[in-house]
This record gives C-alpha cells, structure tokens and sequence, in this order.
C-alpha cells in the first residue's frame, strides 16, 4: 500500500447525517481543487459533492477517496442503492492507506466496508 496523502493532500474527515456517527469514515481532502468536493461535503451539499465526484478524470477513475465521497455524498441524497456501489467500487480498484484528520492511517477498503455496514444498519433501523 501507498500513502494517498502524498497524492490527495492530508485528508479531513467529517460526519455525513446519514450516517450517524461515520466521522472517521468520510474522507475528504482539505486541499482546494483536489477533486474531493470536500467543501461541498463539508457544508452538507451532496448534490453538488455528487456532481463533482461523478465526472471522473484519467487519473481519478481508480481513486478510492473519491470513491468514498461519492457514496458519502450518495448516502447524503438518501441515495442508498448508489451509495453501497459506489463504496463497493473501492473493492474494485488498488488499496491506498488513507490519513485520517486525528492523524491516524486505514485501508481505503475498511473504511468503506465500514461506511456500506453503516448504511445497512441504517436501513434496518427505518
């Protein structure tokens, strides 16, 4: 594995409402214009997060952070079904060690794996 840091800048992490209590789990990077949306996360727009994330650029198609963002934006229109392909996709694509705000480093795929439980326990809860 290799340090996403490096390529994205240091990454933030922030709570989606949808899924409560996911703080560690959101990753977006606090470097403007990184391709994260992570202003558009940040301040609750998913619309425009989804917006962003989807247009998917040669050197992005593989990324698991947008990746994440996309099903953390998805998550965040109530878009379920997207939400879960999209944290699905990080199982598709290389595993990057992802650096979390508190500093600390996870697989890009536990998080997400983390991120699609959420979402079905959120589900099961309705």
């Amino acid at each position: 594995m290799f340090k996403a840091a490096a390529v994205a800048g240091f990454l933030l992490a922030s709570a989606v409402p949808a899924m409560a209590s996911a703080a560690d789990d959101v990753i977006v990077s606090v470097v403007p214009d990184a391709g994260l949306a992570a202003s558009a996360l940040l301040a609750h727009d998913f619309d425009k997060a989804a917006r962003k994330l989807q247009a998917v650029w040669p050197d992005t198609i593989n990324d698991p952070a947008r990746l994440i963002n996309l099903g953390n934006a998805y998550a965040g229109m109530g878009r379920t079904s997207d939400a879960r392909e999209a944290y699905a996709a990080v199982s598709r694509v290389p595993d990057m060690t992802l650096v979390l705000a508190d500093g600390s480093e996870e697989s890009s795929r536990s998080i997400a794996q983390r991120a699609s439980a959420r979402l079905n326990t959120s589900y099961a809860m309705r």
